[in-house]
């Protein structure tokens, strides 16, 4: 299409109206195979070079280069079948055939610079894909590690929370042991997923706070406020049982008299909420290997999954502990 708009140009000031129809088809054909051909070369040549190495200076020379090769044979083109004959009779002289040279580039100049244009986005895009492309499997990569992390953290917590009872208590440690068998049939199920509903992450921590009663007594209370119609809303799985984890492992557990433990969960516009207050108070002291694991955990996952959309905070408040999320839904 755009040599056929070139040489039908072409063939509109070249002079050659009066010619026989035979003469000006040959004209048009002899453009038509030395622009394609060309052109054809060209990119062939072009393709041979890595394009993503390409620096600013040749996106500049590559162009004109083809522009000057193909306005010349052009300017030959248009002396054979044209301004030979009026050159030999003394009407132009070597300055009009050098003009005509430079004529024939500018004709083709718009064409080769779109060409670079579309080759350049097309680079563009496919390195951006590239990147995207690298980041996703990053980011999938990095939240199956820390998957894998978070699940030995839960069951070293949960085991943790019956091993008093093989000797005191036999009974009570066969129904707990009963209990973490479909806390952790739950928490598998969960595991397989980046995201699990609510309703389905509410079941795991009612599961594993009646686990933690068993070990605690009268020294753990707890309450659900969960507004209505929430159950399918979707949300990073295992991010409420890290967040009572916590609160029982670093709150209830330290409390010589236990606490309350109130898990209230709302929405706002497109965002849940999610708060977990427990008796006891918060100490941001620096971590190690075997603290803090699961509330790092969590900071990660809801960077990696929403970015600055989401967010996490643990504060003191009257007494108490409050640690907080927001995520998009």
């Amino acid at each position: 299409m755009s040599w056929s708009f070139v040489t039908l140009t072409s063939l509109k000031y070249s002079g050659l109206t009066d010619e026989t129809t035979m003469y000006r088809l040959a004209y048009v054909c002899t453009y038509m195979v030395l622009g394609m051909g060309i052109s054809h070369l060209y990119n062939y040549i072009h393709e041979s070079y890595d394009p993503e190495n390409f620096t600013s200076n040749q996106f500049i020379i590559f162009p004109l280069l083809g522009s000057l090769t193909i306005g010349t044979c052009f300017a030959f083109t248009d002396f054979i079948f044209y301004n030979r004959s009026r050159y030999l009779h003394g009407d132009i002289d070597v300055m009009d055939c050098i003009f005509f040279v430079f004529d024939n580039i500018w004709l083709v100049v718009p064409w080769f610079l779109f060409y670079h244009l579309y080759r350049f986005v097309q680079v563009h895009e496919s390195r951006r894909q590239r990147i995207l492309d690298a980041e996703k499997m990053l980011r999938v990569i990095e939240l199956e590690n820390l998957k894998k992390q978070l699940n030995p953290h839960f069951l070293f917590n949960a085991l943790n929370s019956i091993k008093a009872l093989t000797i005191s208590d036999s009974r009570q440690a066969r129904d707990a042991i009963m209990q973490l068998s479909d806390l952790l049939r739950l928490s598998l199920n969960l595991g397989d997923q980046q995201k699990a509903m609510l309703s389905e992450e509410i079941k795991l921590a009612q599961d594993y706070l009646a686990l933690e009663k068993v070990r605690f007594d009268n020294r753990l209370r707890y309450e659900f406020h969960v507004q209505e119609n929430t159950d399918d809303i979707l949300i990073i799985s295992m991010s409420l049982n890290t967040l009572i984890e916590n609160a029982v492992k670093h709150g209830i557990a330290k409390t010589k008299n236990g606490g309350l433990i109130q898990i209230e969960i709302t929405t706002l516009g497109h965002d849940v909420i999610i708060k977990v207050r427990n008796t006891g108070q918060y100490n941001p002291q620096p971590k190690t290997s075997a603290n803090g694991i699961g509330l790092d955990n969590l900071r990660k996952r809801l960077e990696l999954h929403y970015g600055p959309k989401a967010s996490f905070s643990i504060t003191n408040e009257n007494e108490t502990v409050l640690a907080m999320i927001v995520m998009p839904f």
